[in-house]
C-alpha cells in the first residue's frame, strides 16, 4: 500500500520522486500571496462602524475562478492604521455581521468571510468553489489538490493579503481567529504563512483521525487515502511551523475534535501558546469565550502584557483522607477565578463525562492548594485547573489522570499520568507521589479493591 501512496503522488507531482515530504506540502499548499483582485460592492454604516461587501479572487477550483466573500468593518473614528482580525466560520457557517461589527467596535479592522462554496446548511453562502461538505472536507482523490481545506487555506491567505493592503491596516499586526473547521483552517493559516502575529483557535485539532466524530468516514478509506490525508492534509503536519502566538479553546465534551487529538495538538506547537478548557461544554462558541479570544488578540497584536500562566507542582498526600495538588498561577493583576475540575472517569467517554469544580483550600502568595479527597478516587479520575484574571485572560492546565495504586506487597500510594492525548490511554511516563516513574514496571487494574496493581513491589 506504500507503492500506491507513493504512485498517487508521482502522478500527482509529474515526476517529482525525488521531492522531500517538506516540499510535496508546500507544492500542494503553496500559492502567490503578493496581490490579490477584489472589489467593494456595497458599503454602508452600523453603529459608528463602516461596512464594506468585498468580493476577492482565490484558488481556481476545477479551472473555474473562485471568489470569495467578505464583510470588512473598521470604525469610523479611526485614529492611524488599526490592527486586524481574519475572522473564519465553521462547518454550516458563513460570515457573521453583528459579529464583525461589534469586534469592529474594539478597535479592529475585521474581515469576516464566507469560506469557499455552499453545501450542507450553507445555502447562504455568497461565495464559489468547493463545497464545505464532509466528503469534500475529507478527499484526496483525483488528487490533494482537490481537498477543501487546501481551498479554504488559500480563501484566508488571500484575505491577508487583502488585509494587508487596506489603507486603514497595519499590516505587522493581523490576526485569525477560527471556529471548528474554521479552528482547523487557523492551525494550517497560521502553520503556513508568517504574516500572522496573533491567532485563536477554537476546537480545531490535528490528529483529526485518530480521535472525531467523522471516525467512521476515516475507517471506510482505503489505507493509501487515510495516508494521503494524514500526511498531507491533517493539521498535524503544521504545528510545529505554527508562526504566530496561539491560543486554543476548547469545550471538555466537544464532540467534534476529541480532548486528547487537541491536547495532543497543542503540545506539538513551539511557538508561544496558552490553551482554555471549558468545563461541560459541547461544540457550541459561547459568548463568554469571546472575551478571552479578544483578551488574547488585545495583548498580541495592541496592549502586550502577559496572559495567565497556570502550572500544576508535585503533588502530595496530607493524611489518609486528602490529597493536595498545588498549582501555581501568574496573572497580569489579580486572580478573578481559579478552580480544579475533575471527572470520575478514565480516559474514555470524553463527551459524556461530568466534570464537577472544587475551590482551592488555601493560598500561600501565588500558590493555590487544592484538597481532593481520596474516597473520590475510585479508582480514577481525571483532572485539570483553570484561571481567570481580571483583565479577560483565561489559561488552563492539560487534563491528566490520577488513580489510585496499590504494590504487590500491600502499600497503597496514588500516580498521575502525563497530560493525555490518546482516547483509552493513559500517557506515560506515569509518576508516583514520591516522584517515582512507574511506566515501566506492568500495572493492571484490581476490581477487588478497586486499584490499579503494579509491579514489582518497591
Amino acid at each position: 500500500m506504500k507503492k500506491n501512496l507513493i504512485f498517487i503522488i508521482l502522478i500527482f507531482f509529474c515526476g517529482a520522486a525525488q521531492a522531500s515530504p517538506s516540499e510535496i506540502l508546500k507544492q500542494i499548499w503553496d500559492i502567490p500571496t503578493g496581490e490579490v483582485k477584489a472589489e467593494i460592492v456595497k458599503s454602508y454604516h452600523r453603529s459608528g462602524i463602516k461596512v464594506e461587501e468585498v468580493y476577492y479572487f482565490s484558488r481556481p477550483y476545477k479551472r473555474n475562478p473562485v471568489k470569495i466573500f467578505g464583510y470588512f468593518c473598521y470604525p469610523v473614528d479611526r485614529s492611524g492604521k488599526l490592527p486586524a482580525i481574519l475572522l473564519s466560520h465553521g462547518g454550516g457557517g458563513t460570515a457573521s455581521l453583528p459579529r464583525a461589527v461589534n469586534w469592529a467596535k474594539r478597535g479592529y479592522a475585521v474581515f469576516a468571510i464566507d469560506l469557499p462554496g455552499k453545501g450542507e446548511n450553507r445555502s447562504g453562502s455568497r461565495s464559489s468553489g468547493p463545497d464545505m461538505n464532509v466528503s469534500i472536507l475529507l478527499r484526496t482523490q483525483p488528487d490533494p489538490s482537490y481537498n477543501y481545506l487546501i481551498h479554504a487555506v488559500a480563501a484566508a491567505r488571500n484575505a491577508i493579503t487583502y488585509l494587508s493592503k487596506r489603507k486603514e491596516v497595519d499590516p505587522d499586526r493581523i490576526g485569525m481567529i477560527g471556529l471548528s473547521w474554521g479552528g482547523v483552517l487557523t492551525l494550517l493559516t497560521n502553520g503556513q504563512d508568517n504574516r500572522l502575529k496573533a491567532a485563536v483557535n477554537v476546537f480545531g485539532a490535528g490528529y483529526i483521525s485518530e480521535g472525531c466524530t467523522w471516525g467512521d468516514r476515516f475507517l471506510s478509506m482505503s489505507t493509501s487515502d487515510r495516508e494521503l490525508w494524514d500526511n498531507y492534509i491533517d493539521p498535524k503536519n503544521f504545528l510545529s511551523t505554527q508562526h504566530a502566538p496561539i491560543f486554543f479553546i476548547t469545550g471538555t465534551n466537544d464532540h467534534c475534535y476529541y480532548l486528547p487529538t487537541f491536547q495532543k495538538s497543542y503540545r506539538d506547537v513551539k511557538v508561544e501558546k496558552k490553551i482554555w478548557l471549558i468545563p461541560n461544554l459541547r461544540h457550541r462558541f459561547l459568548s463568554s469565550a469571546a472575551e478571552p479570544a479578544l483578551a488574547w488578540l488585545d495583548q498580541k497584536l495592541k496592549k502586550g502584557g502577559i496572559f495567565p500562566e497556570v502550572a500544576m507542582l508535585p503533588p502530595f498526600q496530607k493524611n489518609s483522607n486528602k490529597l493536595i495538588i498545588p498549582v501555581k498561577a501568574v496573572v497580569h493583576s489579580q486572580v478573578k477565578n481559579i478552580r480544579l475540575y475533575y471527572t470520575l472517569n478514565g480516559p474514555q467517554q470524553w463527551t459524556k463525562n461530568k466534570w464537577n469544580e472544587l475551590l482551592a483550600s488555601y493560598q500561600e502568595g501565588n500558590v493555590y492548594y487544592f484538597a481532593l479527597p481520596v474516597n473520590l478516587i475510585r479508582p480514577e479520575i481525571l483532572f485539570y485547573v483553570g484561571v481567570e484574571d481580571d483583565h479577560g485572560g483565561t489559561a488552563s492546565t492539560l487534563v491528566q489522570s490520577l488513580f489510585a495504586a496499590q504494590f504487590k506487597d500491600g502499600t497503597k500510594t496514588f500516580a498521575f499520568s502525563s497530560p493525555i492525548t490518546q482516547t483509552y490511554h493513559h500517557e506515560k511516563p506515569i509518576r508516583l507521589l514520591n516522584g517515582i516513574d512507574s511506566s515501566k514496571p506492568p500495572f493492571s487494574f484490581t476490581k477487588k479493591d478497586n486499584t490499579y496493581q503494579l509491579f514489582p513491589a518497591p
